[in-house]
């Protein structure tokens, strides 16, 4: 099962242990801008905040040799790969052992090389000896176009094993449809025919832009290419969801998950430059996060971060947030579980969470630098404080030298805000763990003439 998804990034929501439903709010109220606070000194991050190289793991999964125990010569041919999409795929291959027949084969297969394995028990035909592993869909729904890198392993009649090499470069295609396939050094980018291509060249351009903030904030880039997975007819996004209409005025328009090592997109609202400069690069440090520390971090600052990497925003988020806390206050940030990112806030416009970790990441990074950011990073991946239910904010403190309230203080004095936060009732911390869930929209229902 996919161990991290995420929703995507504007107007939808962070899921929790269910699937929650998002009022899109078509019309918002409108605040007049206020002056921003003047510049702060820019302070040192605390010494020896982490200390992780963050370089990509030397030992690859995918690079593990054939293995084979037993005294008995193999051979395998015939290795085949076909996609049934939407209803999964199959393996075949012809193995032979110099000792006796192979009673028994199994594949297993993973989207990226660090992702979680999937196994299927395979059926060895005693005739032909060939042998087949099928994946029925229905038992784990799979966009198209995400990676199928697999293995093979055999035994034969008197207990002799066999495992191949890993097979690289499969695909799970939709052959019903057509597509355009197109790879840059940063990506891989699917776009379904209707599409204009121009997204392309507009998404290359946008993971080039934001290259180096990856590495730089993040330490590397991602163990494997991610892939941008685009759809422009909206059926054919419910499609490999097993679904066909949606009620309840519920609209499922993305998803992202490290499992996949990709993001699917729906074209819903007609701004290639969204999709492109917004979207795709929010949902990709999404991935990092996973990649990196497995999104074990509040949930306002992983929507907040992947916020901080747009390059085109819906609307301007900190001024949104100056704003609230010039006409109304903001709530804390670090008490508790801290802002929910979905919250509607005081304007009613939702995203509070997002925004509200957009303005900390923004914050943090103006005044300690993007290697602040990259110590956090790093003291989340090596886990330090990871059993203890305050680890966020013992990194914070660490990585700043303040203490919490400080850090508190210091920020919404830069936002504006007064100084000293609400007190809220002391609740047990959160993360955010995105089980397998779907990314939805919700719009209004014309009420009763």
């Amino acid at each position: 099962m996919p161990s991290n998804q995420l929703p995507t990034r504007f107007g939808l929501i962070a899921i929790t242990l269910s699937v929650v439903l998002v009022t899109v709010m078509l019309g918002t109220v409108g605040l007049q801008a206020t002056a921003q606070s003047g510049a702060t000194p820019t302070p040192t991050p605390s010494s020896g905040a982490g200390n992780a190289s963050l370089t990509p793991d030397t030992a690859n999964p995918y690079d593990e040799p054939a293995e084979s125990t037993g005294d008995a010569e193999w051979t395998v041919t015939d290795l085949t790969f076909q996609s049934n999409y939407p209803n999964g795929f199959e393996f075949s291959a012809k193995p032979t052992s110099s000792k006796g027949p192979v009673v028994s084969a199994s594949v297993q297969w993973s989207h990226n090389p660090d992702a979680d394995r999937a196994r299927a028990i395979g059926e060895v035909d005693a005739t032909s000896g060939l042998a087949t592993a099928v994946w029925d869909a229905t038992s784990n729904r799979v966009p198209p176009w995400v990676a199928v890198n697999y293995r093979w392993s055999f035994t034969d009649s008197v207990g002799n094993s066999y495992q191949t090499e890993w097979i690289l470069g499969a695909e799970y295609s939709d052959d019903t449809r057509n597509w355009i396939r197109a790879e840059s050094d940063d990506i891989i980018v699917f776009v379904e025919d209707g599409l204009s291509k121009d997204i392309i060249e507009m998404t290359f351009d946008a993971m080039k832009e934001r290259r180096a903030d990856y590495i730089a904030l993040f330490g590397r880039q991602l163990s494997y290419k991610p892939r941008a997975i685009l759809f422009f007819d909206y059926d054919t996004f419910l499609e490999w969801r097993g679904v066909t209409v949606n009620t309840n005025n519920t609209i499922l328009a993305g998803q992202t998950t490290d499992y996949w090592g990709a993001t699917v997109q729906a074209f819903l609202f007609g701004d290639l430059e969204e999709l492109a400069y917004g979207t795709v690069t929010h949902e990709v440090a999404h991935l990092y996060q996973a990649d990196l520390y497995d999104l074990r971090a509040p949930g306002w600052w992983i929507e907040g971060n992947a916020t901080y990497f747009e390059i085109t925003q819906g609307y301007d988020y900190e001024q949104r947030v100056r704003d609230l806390a010039t006409f109304y206050d903001i709530p804390p940030l670090l008490q508790g579980l801290g802002p929910v990112p979905n919250d509607l806030g005081p304007d009613e416009r939702g995203r509070l969470g997002y925004d509200l970790g957009y303005t900390f990441n923004k914050w943090l990074i103006d005044n300690y630098g993007p290697e602040a950011h990259l110590q956090i990073v790093q003291l989340l991946e090596e886990g330090v404080y990871r059993n203890d239910s305050d680890e966020f904010n013992l990194i914070l403190e660490q990585v700043t030298g303040l203490p919490v309230a400080e850090i508190e203080r210091q920020w919404r004095t830069w936002l504006g805000a007064s100084p000293e936060a609400p007190t809220l009732i002391p609740s047990p911390t959160i993360y955010m763990r995105f089980p397998p869930t779907v990314t939805p929209f919700q719009f209004g229902t014309p009420s009763a003439q």
